[in-house]
């Protein structure tokens, strides 16, 4: 793995992107029988996209298709050195099961809440509880009084996509080509022929777009997505100086009236705020919006609406203890992501459009693409599949992107 010489002269598949989505799809490839190869443009694996994520991973969703997927995904995280056929001490993805606290201070949100709740038990995902503002603060103290009704499972968290990005590829027996950038989808009478790459030319009939933002470049074709930059905000206390501790026992808490969000992240708190803004290119890497921190941190409708210590904890911060980043999500219209053929070359696989749920996603998504490669599961029945918006009917239905 690794390698940053000649690229092969052919592949039986040629994935594009090395972050998780890619990854993950070498390892249910090369399970379905393929011999695929990963050509990413970076250094390393998962360094762009994956890598300035939340890392964050939940089932609870509304929709059949996002609950079934999410569960999958999850399923196979709890299982990794099982999934992957690694040893344990080796396949740890630091997967924490803390739970996905949606709270808010709208009495108006009980009725929405609890049709939500009453929908996910009927599509199978029956362990998301719906409380009450008392039995709130009574499992999680630091919750604001304002808080009058949540949504809690416990079985949803987060963990180091990173590092699942990198024991997906190497369970993979994948060739794993890095420092090496795909020019061009070589393309002969609407069929791909090959990859062109500043290292050479992979001759191929099959190749992944894994690309998130990027895909679009790539693509040849009109494809519906659009880059969105998302920032997240790392918290780190270096002293004890009385300041408020950051719970490390607690859920990713989520504003659901306002969408900021915050969760335990070694010792401190990783927080994000998906603020509105306008769609833009693709580009790498993203900068960040020096005032996001003392925005989310101290803004009335930042992560101390419904968590008061941040309201305390924030003025008290140095700037090394702030780490800000930024990243770009890959939005579809209905924020559901595109796994399958592309509409006009025959032979070129979209594995992208996550729309920010890319890691929560990627296994049971690239399980899926495998599938649809190797004529598992016909084209027509897969929910995800890259036509359905020219086919009409597609409504934006997930109200909250985390």
């Amino acid at each position: 793995m690794g390698g940053q010489g000649a690229v092969p002269a052919s592949a039986e598949v040629v994935i594009v992107g090395g972050g998780i989505v890619g990854a993950a799809s070498a390892f249910f490839l090369a399970r379905a029988g393929l011999r695929p190869v990963l050509v990413e443009r970076a250094p390393a694996l998962a360094t762009a996209t994956t890598a300035v994520s939340a890392h964050c991973v939940r089932a609870q969703f509304s929709e059949p298709e996002n609950v079934a997927m999410m569960g999958e995904s999850l399923a196979i995280f709890a299982e990794f050195a099982a999934v992957l056929k690694l040893p344990p001490d080796e396949a740890d993805i630091g997967l924490r099961r803390q739970g996905y606290l949606f709270a808010s201070t709208d009495p108006d949100q009980a009725a929405p809440f609890a049709a939500r709740v009453a929908l996910q038990s009927a599509l199978g995902l029956d362990d998301v509880e719906l409380l009450d503002g008392d039995e709130i603060r009574r499992r999680f103290p630091f919750v604001a009084p304002e808080v009058v009704t949540g949504t809690f499972r416990a079985g949803d968290g987060w963990l180091d996509g990173c590092r699942a990005a990198e024991l997906f590829a190497r369970a993979s027996g994948a060739p794993v080509h890095v420092n090496t950038e795909v020019l061009e989808i070589v393309r002969t009478g609407g069929h791909v022929t090959g990859v062109r790459t500043d290292r050479g030319t992979i001759a191929t009939e099959s190749v992944v777009l894994a690309t998130g933002p990027f895909a679009g470049e790539l693509a040849g074709e009109p494809l519906p997505i659009a880059p969105l930059r998302r920032q997240r905000l790392i918290v780190s206390l270096h002293g004890s100086d009385g300041r408020p501790a950051i719970p490390q026992g607690g859920p990713l808490t989520i504003d659901a009236d306002t969408g900021a969000h915050w969760r335990p992240h070694r010792g401190g708190a990783l927080i994000a705020w998906g603020l509105p803004e306008a769609p833009g290119p693709p580009h790498w890497p993203v900068a960040a919006d020096p005032a996001f921190a003392d925005l989310v941190l101290k803004d009335p409708r930042g992560v101390g609406r419904i968590s008061p210590f941040w309201r305390d904890l924030a003025p008290r911060l140095a700037p090394a203890e702030i780490a800000l980043a930024a990243g770009q999500y890959t939005m579809t219209p209905d924020h559901k992501p595109l796994i399958g053929p592309a509409a006009d070359t025959v032979g070129l696989w979209l594995h992208t459009g996550y729309s920010g749920h890319g890691i929560m996603g990627s296994p049971s998504g690239a399980r899926l693409l495998a599938d649809l490669v190797v004529g598992r599961v016909p084209i027509e029945g897969n929910p995800f599949r890259p036509g359905r918006f020219a086919e009409g009917g597609v409504v934006v239905a997930e109200a909250v992107v985390l």
